[in-house]
């Protein structure tokens, strides 16, 4: 074999077989019944809730208990199509966790969705584009997740509410998803404030995903060569205490929390290197 012929075997892609066409098949399925439950739930279920349940505390923990069931018959269609599966370790630290701040690095767009699936409820603070998006605004709204964008002033207080009334808090201290071939985006300091206002306890969930796939900028579509394989890492509690500096400023107490968060979320995610794994 030439050495022409060799580069042009190396430059040929690869052929894609029948699994990754039914792959490709069964994320779309997939997304169009993420969508379609999404919007059901909100011209059903929620209105029912509304109508039967008058306290609007009781009405918000059954909106997250049915959202966390909803996502984990996803996350089980997911398996069972061959499109996605999560592997858990020390999940019961999470589900018997009160009035802490759950914080996880986020590489995809499923990151909420597999962590959720693996709870009966929690608070959430997400993106406030979801409020507007016509298949999950009702879901959203239904549960009283919080909004993103809010003030500051006013997303602290609403947080400071939920964990005093024993509730945790998941957010995600990139604020959006992990740019395509990195370990970690740039961290908002919005986790560093509300831990600062409420001096609540941070659980890290470590998310690993075998693939560079579904990050931002990363369409749908395209389909890995091998199924998604998430792995979730729930850590011991990372105690406000014990990380916070009582003879900072109030600004430089963010910064050194928030700088806290980086270093040990890189710390974890010093062996993953999505984009070379099957």
């Amino acid at each position: 074999m030439t050495k022409r012929q060799i580069n042009q075997k190396k430059a040929t892609p690869p052929r894609k077989g029948l699994n990754w066409y039914w792959r490709l098949f069964a994320t779309g399925f997939a997304f169009c019944s993420f969508g379609l439950g999404g919007v059901l739930m909100a011209i059903t279920i929620f209105p029912a809730m509304m109508i039967i349940l008058k306290n609007r505390e009781k009405r918000r923990k059954y909106a997250q208990l049915v959202i966390c069931r909803g996502f984990r018959i996803f996350v089980w269609l997911l398996d069972v199509t061959g499109v996605a599966e999560a592997r858990t370790e020390n999940i019961e630290q999470l589900r018997a966790a009160r009035g802490a701040l759950i914080i996880a690095n986020h590489p995809t767009l499923l990151d909420v969705v597999m962590i959720l699936a693996q709870m009966d409820r929690c608070q959430c603070v997400v993106k406030h584009e979801l409020f507007r998006n016509p298949f999950m605004a009702g879901v959203v709204r239904a549960a009283g997740f919080i909004r993103n964008d809010d003030n500051p002033e006013n997303l602290i207080s609403q947080a400071s509410a939920h964990l005093g009334s024993g509730a945790c808090i998941m957010i995600f201290p990139e604020g959006t998803r992990t740019p395509s071939r990195r370990k970690l985006g740039q961290l908002q300091r919005g986790v560093a404030n509300i831990a600062i206002e409420t001096h609540a306890d941070l659980i890290p969930v470590v998310v690993h995903c075998n693939h560079d796939t579904l990050k931002k900028g990363v369409p749908w579509y395209r389909i890995p060569p091998s199924k998604i394989r998430y792995r979730l890492v729930v850590d011991a509690p990372l105690s406000f205490g014990d990380i916070a500096d009582p003879t900072l400023t109030r600004a430089k107490l963010a910064r050194s929390v928030t700088r806290i968060i980086k270093d040990y979320f890189l710390d974890k995610l010093t062996y993953d290197f999505a984009g070379n794994r099957t």
